[in-house]
């Protein structure tokens, strides 16, 4: 009996590696079909219905993996995320859907407000559908449609922290009502004291808002990285903090972080000559990287400009490759500087698109 036992268990090892070999060996092509089937956006939308927003991440990351340029499981998994708080990783998820979607899908924002309206329409009170209704219109920069969505989500839910958080973020980058925006903001403070996430929106809404407060906001970003919260904006908003206090310094290194994070392709170009000018095509992931020379004393003048996309972000490294200068919205969003050169060499510019998820061409000119 214990030799027919062993052969059993020797068949079904060779049984199972047969099968692992036969579905590692699949046309890709065929394995996302099979993903395709398994996992649909019914079965992660039922997950987030019965508050299962762990389960539903997972689901809609198997169907992003089958079907990486359709929207539906971006808005799923983003859902889920702005359900458990995690707001910064919503936020890449609406990033992901600009990088990988819009080019393929130039309607799937338009496609995703008329979903989220059907089901309001059938289902007024549903939190998650006013939860993420809200947060595509935010994205959007409809601050007025965003407040009227959460207006409708607090009247159900006072002390939900999402809904205070960017009702207040809202309030305050429209300018319209930045006392009370600000009374928002902390009572979502208030509601979740230790979140990374709260003091990012936070910090995001003080540096961006009609009324900038850069030193309210360097703190609240400073305090979400301290927590652990390494992402590129939050290092923009610090960058910004610095540059205005004049440590240029400090700021070019967390510029040159953001960049970092955004960067997947890092392509050189010839150098950049007094009175020339680059025209770059840009897709999501990619930086260029061009050589100025300059003697001690030179003037370098750099601006950026695009028509496709409104903002911008630079870093300039010395002769030794360190960071010496960073810029973003310095020319209303477009990054721009002129900087005297302390030592003779090779600099080096790095730019793109800020956060680098927009398609398009951008210009670089030397003046």
């Amino acid at each position: 009996m214990k030799t027919k036992s062993l052969l059993i268990t020797f068949y079904h090892s060779l049984l199972l590696a047969l099968l692992t070999v036969s579905v590692s060996a699949a046309p890709e092509a065929e394995q996302a079909d099979r993903k395709a089937d398994l996992y649909t956006v019914q079965q992660g939308q039922r997950f987030i219905d019965e508050g299962r927003y762990r389960d539903a991440i997972r689901e809609f990351t198997c169907v992003i993996e089958a079907q990486p340029t359709e929207v539906e499981g971006y808005r799923g998994r983003m859902e889920a995320e702005l359900l458990l708080g995690q707001y910064s990783e919503a936020f890449r998820e609406y990033a992901r859907i600009v990088a990988f979607v819009l080019p393929v899908q130039p309607d799937a924002e338009s496609t995703m407000l008329a979903s989220y309206a059907n089901r309001l329409a059938s289902a007024p009170g549903d939190v998650p559908a006013l939860t993420g209704a809200s947060f595509t219109r935010w994205c959007l920069f409809d601050y007025p449609g965003t407040i009227h969505v959460i207006n409708r989500l607090l009247e159900l839910r006072p002390n939900d922290v999402y809904g205070n958080l960017f009702r207040g973020s809202s309030r305050v980058l429209q300018g319209a009502s930045r006392a009370d925006g600000a009374m928002d903001l902390e009572r979502a403070i208030a509601l979740a004291p230790r979140s990374p996430d709260v003091r990012y929106i936070v910090a995001d809404a003080y540096t961006y808002g009609s009324e900038p407060d850069l030193g309210r906001a360097f703190a609240e970003a400073t305090r979400a990285l301290e927590w652990d919260l390494d992402t590129p904006r939050i290092h923009a908003i610090i960058a910004a903090g610095y540059n205005a206090s004049g440590d240029l310094l400090a700021a070019a290194t967390h510029i040159n972080r953001h960049i970092e994070l955004v960067t997947t392709e890092l392509l050189p170009k010839a150098p950049l000559a007094p009175g020339n000018s680059f025209t770059l095509d840009l897709v999501a992931g990619r930086t260029y990287e061009i050589p100025i020379q300059a003697i001690v004393g030179d003037t370098i003048s750099i601006a950026t400009s695009s028509k496709d996309y409104w903002d911008t972000i630079l870093v300039l490294f010395a002769p030794d490759g360190s960071p010496v200068l960073g810029s973003d919205d310095a020319n209303a969003y477009f990054a721009a500087f002129d900087w005297v050169a302390e030592k003779a060499g090779t600099y080096r510019l790095r730019v793109t698109f800020f956060e680098s998820v927009n398609t398009g061409e951008l210009l670089v000119k030397r003046n």
